[in-house]
């Protein structure tokens, strides 16, 4: 049955002063209602999309790794694991990504052990009530876990517009599903694939690092910005509602992907459901910030659909910041790009699905994103 409101906490925290995290950490997990019964083996799903310096705010923020292991094994973990599989072209950079995040300084504190998730390797899996993928590869030590928390990034993100609790477990997958799920010429098939990997293994805790957080077009090239909060709740569903109201979402459920999640998974259906301690609703927003870029948001759900393939975004290549890599043609789940004589990426928009993969995964911020003329039109 479920509970007729669900707690989120969200407690102010100005800076990654060690202290500071440290204390609006463990004040937002007790607000929250606390742990679940902790085990001795946890594992601690960070968002470790690239190495990048956690000033870039792409990846969840050191400082607030490491309070949660402070606070886990105050709480009986003696085995904590942090991992995540980043964007796949650099699953073989494990070295580099573990030291620009921040990540090898916790490992060096003996506080748990960093790595990625595919340490282990993947297992086919065919959950029960998938919509989008009837099968799936995921993470070997995610399906062993007996406990997983979920310590997710505020960012933008171009394709589900927030990257938030739902879609960290995104990470959880290998590269071909991940192909799989952004191969499709439709929004709702990605939305619901991402709820799809969500569901295989739902976190036990989930806690948000809002201190600072992306703004514009992210999850990977937006820009950082101060946000000041560390959110928690048991319910990922609940926090990422609360994480739309500081991006200034007045209706959270307008976003396609929180607007399917309530009606496939546990959690609030509307704000009257969530309990959010610590602050009141009109102290989340932050203002002025910017949001991803598109203009569905703005259409009637009801015609949201139709309107889609209208008001969408588009890669395209700014030649001047391109250094030839061929990370984007690696990347596309549809063989979308090749390279032309002069070694410059080429889109086939007859073939490319919108996915926007290339622009995630570009090193140089050379694939940007263009909106369509009824995008800007409607701004």
């Amino acid at each position: 049955m479920r509970p007729h409101r669900f707690p989120v906490a969200c407690v102010r925290c100005g800076s990654y002063e060690r202290e500071k995290v440290q204390n609006a950490a463990r004040e937002a997990v007790k607000l929250a209602g606390g742990f679940p019964e902790i085990p001795a083996e946890v594992l601690v799903k960070a968002n470790l999309l690239s190495p990048s310096d956690p000033s870039r705010a792409v990846t969840t923020h050191p400082e607030v790794l490491r309070a949660m292991c402070l606070l886990l094994s105050e709480s009986g973990a003696a085995d904590i694991e942090i991992a995540d599989n980043p964007g796949y072209i650099f699953r073989h950079q494990e070295a580099e990504l573990l030291q620009k995040t921040g990540m090898r300084g916790i490992q060096d504190e003996n506080l748990a052990v960093v790595g990625l998730l595919s340490r282990n390797g993947f297992r086919d899996v065919s959950p029960p009530g998938a919509v989008s993928l009837k099968t799936m590869r995921v993470s070997e030590s995610i399906l062993k876990s007996p406990c997983v928390i979920n310590v997710s990034k505020l960012k933008t993100h171009v394709e589900t517009e927030i990257t938030g609790a739902i879609k960290n477990m995104f990470g959880i997958s290998d590269t071909d599903t991940r192909k799989k799920a952004h191969g499709m010429k439709s929004q709702a098939f990605l939305l619901n694939a991402v709820i799809d990997l969500f569901s295989v293994r739902v976190p036990d805790f989930c806690l948000l690092d809002a201190v600072d957080g992306m703004e514009g077009n992210g999850p990977s090239h937006g820009a950082p910005t101060r946000v000041g909060w560390i959110a928690a709740s048991r319910n990922a569903l609940a926090l990422d509602v609360v994480q739309a109201c500081i991006m200034g979402y007045k209706n959270p459920f307008a976003i396609p992907l929180l607007d399917i999640a309530s009606q496939r998974l546990d959690g609030p259906r509307s704000m009257e459901e969530i309990d959010l301690k610590g602050v009141g609703w009109e102290d989340l927003p932050v203002r002025g910030f910017r949001k991803a870029s598109g203009s569905i948001r703005m259409i009637p759900a009801f015609l949201r659909g139709m309107a889609h393939c209208l008001v969408t975004l588009y890669p395209r290549l700014e030649r001047s910041s391109c250094i030839k890599c061929g990370v984007c043609l690696r990347v596309c789940p549809v063989q979308a790009i090749t390279m032309d004589d002069s070694g410059f990426p080429m889109i086939d928009t007859r073939t490319c699905v919108l996915c926007l993969c290339c622009h995630e995964m570009c090193p140089c911020d050379a694939m940007k994103v263009r909106e369509s003329l009824l995008s800007r039109l409607m701004r």
